[in-house]
């Protein structure tokens, strides 16, 4: 039944408290969460970051929480085509009742801080952390796997004491809040260490790792590293059923795995350490837990469309290893759209040549208007580009092309709409409110 009090409050959430709108620093949480009983008290938590695959282990925690018997939330940012994507209660997404319930119980403790002025009043991200932690408390979870939001140091997420740190991968992001050197940016994932906590650490740079290991060192925490104390081989890569092998303190053999790309292999391995470090593992658990695990838009196939974001050069790297490992020799076409802000040149010159038809859209989003330079970029890449600035008539041109392989890729943006018109045959009014 449609929950009128959930866009209402969603319009409060976008309007009210901006989206994309960042403040640092963890003062703001503390107080919100002390007016709130502190929620995130009594509770064993897994805390994730990463520049890259921490959404991946995070979910990967999650599942394996559950699946060896416990009750488990998974926090996670950003969201793809629904705002409840962001809260997980035993690998469910929670109900727009309970969404509406935890806001309306922070809004009463954020809106007396509002009053104290501007740099006391919790940004949208602390107020989706509060509304974690109290569906947290509420649902009486035994574990919660966090994922990061940006960094990790002044992270609204970094009031938890984890049982286990993982950092995935460090890598130059968003340089103008964490530094301009892969060093810096360590140091501030590095935050998230807590004292005599073990820290479980992915394949990174080697002066990244120091860094790490020196505020570890200075924790008093262990640090357990890939290829070092653990590791993963491949099997076997085949879409949506990829298979692995897992090396540590236990070795688990042939584990199937939904989510697809070669790098999932670290990701798997980072989360089976993580999980042993706490967990006595079961075999069957393991394997019921990684033949589950999803993520909505991540090489998914949706009504014959595989959807993926290829926003960035490093994701297009990915995306294009992806098309070369799963669909070989195989016609392909696609539709792709990209923000403006965004290195188009540095994308399309990765993914345009793997594609024999590239249908160029306008993504969702008032960051994107220049389509018309997307659309001469992209010529310059592939021989058979379209221009169709309508984004859902871009999806029904590609439905028509006699590729054997159709993609909506670029922008999230654009993915998250597209896969809510392919779900549902139009796009919802949840992505209405909150969308361009």
């Amino acid at each position: 039944m449609r929950c009128e009090a959930f866009f209402e409050v969603l319009k409060y959430l976008y309007f009210t408290r901006p989206y994309n709108t960042m403040k640092l620093g963890l003062f703001r949480i503390e107080n919100l969460l002390s007016r709130m009983g502190n929620p995130h008290s009594g509770v064993k938590y897994f805390h994730v970051t990463g520049s890259n695959g921490k959404g991946s282990v995070t979910t990967f925690l999650e599942y394996l929480t559950y699946y060896h018997g416990h009750s488990v939330t998974g926090f996670y940012s950003p969201h793809l085509s629904t705002i409840l994507e962001r809260f997980h209660y035993n690998t469910r997404y929670i109900s727009q009742d309970e969404f509406v319930e935890a806001a309306l119980e922070v809004k009463k403790h954020a809106e007396e801080m509002d009053k104290l002025g501007e740099e006391f009043a919790p940004s949208f991200f602390e107020y989706m952390t509060a509304m974690y932690f109290y569906i947290t408390k509420k649902s009486r979870a035994e574990y919660g796997s966090v994922e990061v939001g940006l960094g990790g140091r002044f992270d609204s997420t970094n009031v938890i004491i984890p049982e286990v740190s993982v950092i995935c991968t460090v890598s130059l992001e968003h340089t103008n809040v964490l530094g301009n050197t892969v060093e810096q940016i360590a140091f501030e994932k590095a935050g998230i260490i807590k004292e005599q906590k073990p820290v479980v650490v992915g394949a990174m740079p080697d002066s990244a790792l120091e860094v790490i290991k020196q505020v570890a060192r200075e924790k008093n925490s262990m640090v357990y590293e890939y290829g070092k104390d653990f590791y993963v081989e491949p099997v076997q890569f085949s879409f949506n059923a990829n298979v692995y092998n897992y090396y540590g303190s236990t070795t688990i053999k042939n584990i199937k795995v939904k989510l697809n790309g070669k790098h999932q292999l670290y990701n798997v391995g980072l989360a089976l350490k993580t999980f042993e470090l706490v967990e006595k593992i079961d075999e069957d658990g393991v394997k019921r837990a990684f033949e589950e695990a999803f993520i909505p838009g991540r090489f998914e196939m949706v009504n014959d469309i595989v959807l993926d974001g290829s926003h960035n050069p490093q994701a297009a790297e990915k995306f294009a290893e992806n098309l070369d490992l799963y669909f070989p020799e195989k016609r392909k076409a696609a539709v792709f759209g990209i923000v403006d802000d965004k290195d188009k040149e540095g994308v399309l010159k990765v993914i345009g040549p793997k594609f024999d038809t590239l249908i160029i859209t306008r993504p969702p989003s008032k960051r994107a208007e220049k389509v018309a330079e997307t659309y001469e970029i992209a010529k310059k890449y592939c021989k058979n580009v379209l221009f169709e600035r309508d984004y859902i008539k871009a999806v029904e041109l590609l439905k028509t092309t006699e590729a054997e392989v159709k993609f909506v890729t670029g922008s999230f943006y654009l993915v998250g709409y597209v896969r809510d018109y392919l779900l549902n045959g139009k796009i919802g009014e949840e992505l209405m409110i909150g969308g361009a």
